[in-house]
């Protein structure tokens, strides 16, 4: 430990202006965060090389463990998740650079620049942060479960990557702290007229009591069904966050449980989005045909994203709802939350197949 007994600070030595520095270091926990997501993106592409490598030179029943389904279903997943993230994290990183770049363009000078640019985006910092650790912790507890019994010895590689990837659930603020801030800073925002929530949320409300659209996406544009379902959505954290925010108003911070659903809400919808763009941008860029394994896994994560949203909201509603309210609520979420059929398995063999055919992460 260091302790600062009446020490004098040279001006010039001075990080920023004086009583800034807990602001400095609060934006250094978001620049860490998004670091930290940054870096786990190479250990996840890592692990799934090694996974896919090992799947395709283990024998068993006289053939490649790669042919199993279980085994692909491991490996489509991984990379999903591992794509996700990537999606996300690049998203949040270029708005970061550009609002910098903007602010420093109207003469906020150098530093100032810096860490309000990156202050505004301390939710995205925060997701990103809880996505990428929990993402290379599944990766390497998979890459083990791939592995077998020679997983769990030392001398194979996924022993070290999965004690490895514990930490980052814990350092840049624990996962459980971040999920409750970034609904907070929401909230924050909110109350500071910073962030309209309430007047979508409201619009939210009104929908539940009309009759429900059945106009259909036009399905022969990329994705268009897929943005549909995006908004419904975010229709339903609105609608759950609006709820709870207007049960327990300024008592909200604890409920602890409540938080952390709407918390894994607002990170799945936003990555999903990140997902879809970034593969639409590549399919645009590049011809569909190209993009098509992007595609496939911007479509497995909504679909992955759109049940656990149906989890969380009905785990809100059931927290602090009863009768008609809960029934209503209920019913909202349903129609917010059905409606996106895939065929999960085809579509995951299609992803670990383009794995085990070039033995590595290739997207």
């Amino acid at each position: 430990q260091v302790f600062f007994n009446d020490v004098k600070v040279p001006v010039e030595n001075m990080l920023g202006g004086r009583g800034n520095g807990f602001k400095i270091a609060m934006n250094a926990l978001n620049v860490g965060r998004i670091k930290l997501s940054a870096a786990i993106l190479d250990a996840c592409r890592r692990v799934i090389g090694l996974s896919t490598s090992y799947s395709n030179e283990r024998i068993q029943f006289g053939i490649p463990i790669a042919k199993f389904g279980a085994i692909k279903h491991k490996l489509a997943d991984m990379a999903v998740r591992t794509y996700a993230i990537e999606s996300a994290t690049y998203r949040a990183g270029n708005e970061i650079e550009k609002n910098i770049e903007r602010l420093e363009s109207e003469g906020v000078d150098h530093q100032e620049a810096h860490l309000k640019g990156i202050e505004e985006y301390a939710i995205e910092c925060s997701i990103v942060k809880v996505l990428g650790s929990e993402t290379i912790q599944y990766c390497s507890d998979e890459g083990i479960q791939i592995y077998g019994g020679m997983g769990y010895s030392a001398d194979a590689p996924m022993e070290a990557a999965y004690r490895d990837a514990r930490i980052a659930r814990i350092y840049e603020g624990t996962n459980e702290i971040n999920r409750m801030l970034l609904v907070g800073m929401i909230l924050k925002k909110a109350m500071k007229g910073e962030l309209d929530i309430m007047t979508p949320a409201m619009k939210v409300a009104s929908d539940l009591m009309s009759i429900p659209s059945f106009e259909k996406a036009d399905e022969s544009i990329l994705f268009s069904v897929e943005k549909e379902h995006i908004k419904k959505l975010k229709k339903t954290i609105l609608m759950t966050a609006g709820k709870a925010a207007q049960h327990f108003a300024m008592e909200i911070e604890k409920e602890q449980e409540v938080l952390m659903n709407l918390a894994d809400m607002v990170i799945d919808v936003y990555t999903a989005e990140s997902a879809i763009l970034r593969a639409e941008k590549l399919a645009l860029k590049d011809g569909e045909e190209k993009a098509q394994h992007q595609i496939v896994m911007s479509k497995l994560f909504l679909y992955s994203s759109i049940k656990n949203c149906q989890r969380c909201g009905e785990e809100v509603i059931l927290s602090f709802t009863e009768g008609d309210e809960q029934r209503m609520l209920l019913m909202g979420l349903k129609r917010f939350t059905k409606g996106y059929t895939i065929n999960p398995k085809n579509l995951r063999r299609n992803i670990a197949d383009k794995l085990i055919e070039e033995n590595r992460y290739c997207f």
